[in-house]
């Protein structure tokens, strides 16, 4: 089992419209290149995500 690398993390940011390397505080997380607010996955992403887990969910129960 392997610990992951804070340094190779990666979040979506909506402006440059790519998972990119991030600051992390207290209360969000910004991209280093503009600055903005990045959230872990993007859009279509997050409804795949959404989705698999729904398909999946009968197997968790």
């Amino acid at each position: 089992m392997s610990n992951s690398n804070f340094y190779c993390e990666r979040k979506w940011c909506e402006t440059c419209k790519e998972y990119v390397p991030y600051l992390m505080s207290t209360d969000h997380s910004f991209c280093v290149k503009c600055h903005s607010k990045v959230r872990i996955f993007s859009r279509e992403d997050s409804i795949r995500f959404h989705d698999t887990i729904q398909r999946h969910k009968w197997q968790a129960s």
